[in-house]
């Protein structure tokens, strides 16, 4: 009997874990759709976006890590958004903190798209653990790089090397 137990409960495990990689996202292959609303009540589509490099970043107004590098954010925005770049920031704050992450927007100069995360679902499709956490997809909605690489001081070396 308790052999039986144990092997029923491995057996949820692997397959726990095994869905679980297999929603991770892979390089160079469409990213979900995301669809969420902006400060002013609109809903704005990721794919609205294609034929532009576009930064996702999810984040949130109380993460310190995260507003520190709004700063890195704000300076590749100004130096690339004229070559075919954008930037559409996640916020992931709970709906208790809409006028928190409406502020920080204002207080960081955050020019860029910004919607909010208010049910976790994009957050849920994107697999997303912690925060800050970004990941830039092509002008076709492929994704091309994931993760640290896209944060300061390696943010623009990176930009770069996809967007001349």
């Amino acid at each position: 009997m308790r052999k039986n137990v144990f092997i029923a409960i491995a057996a949820l495990l692997f397959l726990t874990t095994t869905h679980t990689f297999a929603q991770a996202l892979q390089r160079h292959t469409p990213v979900p759709e995301i669809n969420l609303p902006q400060p002013n009540g609109e809903n704005l589509a990721l794919s609205s976006l294609k034929g532009k490099y576009v930064l996702i970043d999810f984040w949130a107004s109380w993460c310190g890590p995260c507003r520190k590098e709004n700063k890195h954010l704000k300076k590749a925005y100004q130096a690339l958004k004229d070559k075919g770049f954008t930037i559409y920031s996640i916020s992931i704050d709970k709906p208790r903190d809409k006028k928190l992450w409406e502020d920080a927007i204002k207080i960081d100069g955050m020019v860029w798209n910004n919607v909010w995360d208010n049910e976790g679902k994009a957050t849920q499709a994107y697999n997303v653990n912690s925060i800050p956490s970004p990941f830039l997809i092509d002008p076709e909605g492929n994704l091309l790089s994931q993760g640290e690489d896209l944060r300061h001081p390696n943010l623009m070396k990176v930009l770069t090397k996809y967007i001349k």
